[in-house]
């Protein structure tokens, strides 16, 4: 039996990721222990994470792309969660390789976020 049923919808894509992505950020914020560990700041990173990423996987094809992505990310997480510098560069990879294993996940059942991706942009 063959799971794969392809789902295009952006929307739909996007916000499972933000939903599945937001709660082991939470328990993350609450271990490393962030200046500002409530809900709200803590789903507008998540937000704006989930958003970069897609827009970096779909857009960007040089290192120089990454490394600005990167950034953007560890700065976002410094100045809403009140995160130091290499607190919030542990967070970026560890909030990063939890969305991209959430992605391939997705895919795997037919939400094909390669191709809604690229209409972001």
């Amino acid at each position: 039996m063959d799971l794969n049923y392809p789902i295009e919808s952006a929307f739909l894509v996007l916000s499972l990721l933000f939903t599945i992505t937001l709660i082991p950020a939470k328990v993350t914020i609450q271990f490393i222990g962030a200046d500002y560990s409530n809900i709200l700041r803590c789903a507008l990173a998540v937000f704006i994470a989930t958003i970069t990423t897609l827009y970096a996987i779909s857009a960007i094809d040089h290192l120089i792309g990454v490394i600005l992505s990167f950034t953007w990310l560890v700065f976002i997480f410094n100045r809403i969660l009140g995160m130091s510098k290499s607190w919030s560069s542990l967070f970026t990879i560890w909030l990063v390789l939890i969305q991209l294993a959430v992605l391939h996940g997705l895919d795997k059942y037919g939400f094909l976020w390669y191709q809604t991706a690229s209409r972001l942009v």
